[in-house]
């Protein structure tokens, strides 16, 4: 059987998962191709499952599920490790904000620092 008519046989769990959770900046070219890759993985580890539609759809839907919830765990650490950088650059000087000693130099220092923190967003 051909590659793409195994994909074929499985591509409503993608499509499926793709309405069921949202990642970000994914369209739907990027479900494909991870649904064939996740696919091409689990026929290589269990060939098997070829000749077998059940087991297929069984095995495939778990492992495409976890694949993307895999993959929205690490969107999820990016934007917490982006959260957390910036409490900890604010943190540094907090203390002279509330005192307004901040010195020109310094202050300059902070705004280009703001700058090229909004610009990683």
């Amino acid at each position: 059987m051909e590659f793409k008519e195994l994909y074929a046989k499985v591509r409503g769990i993608v499509l499926k998962c793709r309405r069921e959770y949202y990642v970000h900046l994914w369209e739907l070219s990027d479900w494909e191709q991870e649904g064939m890759l996740v696919l091409y993985q689990l026929v290589s580890r269990y060939p098997q499952l070829v000749e077998e539609d059940h087991q297929l759809y069984v095995y495939y839907k778990t492992k495409f599920r976890n694949h993307i919830l895999d993959i929205l765990r690490k969107q999820e650490s990016q934007k917490r490790k982006l959260d957390r950088q910036a409490y900890e650059e604010v943190s540094e000087i907090g203390h002279k904000l509330s005192l307004k000693e901040l010195y020109l130099d310094e202050l300059v220092i902070l705004r280009d620092q703001l700058k090229s923190y909004q610009a990683q967003l």
